[in-house]
């Protein structure tokens, strides 16, 4: 595993523990606003998530497409791309 994969991974188990806290506290009845920022946490640690892939696949998949001799094929990785971040 590169040192990029191990530090998603280490991010990723990081936002599991976060989710979790959020799921014990609504379990156990805590205050409303103690729960938001734990959950707040858990968004945050996806965002960077997120932009950790975003930044590995324009490093890599992105340019691999865009260098690629067939023009379909670097249509196909940026509508790709556009699918996922117009998801809503």
């Amino acid at each position: 595993m590169t040192k990029e994969q191990q530090n998603l991974v280490k991010r990723i188990k990081t936002a599991q523990g976060h989710l979790g806290a959020v799921a014990n506290m609504v379990e156990k009845d805590v205050y409303c606003m103690d729960i938001l920022n734990q959950n707040h946490a858990v968004i945050e640690a996806l965002r960077k998530i997120n932009e950790l892939i975003l930044e590995g696949y324009l490093g890599e998949c992105a340019l691999d497409a865009v260098n690629h001799k067939n023009p379909a094929k670097r249509k196909a990785a940026v509508a790709e791309l556009v699918k996922i971040y117009s998801k809503k």
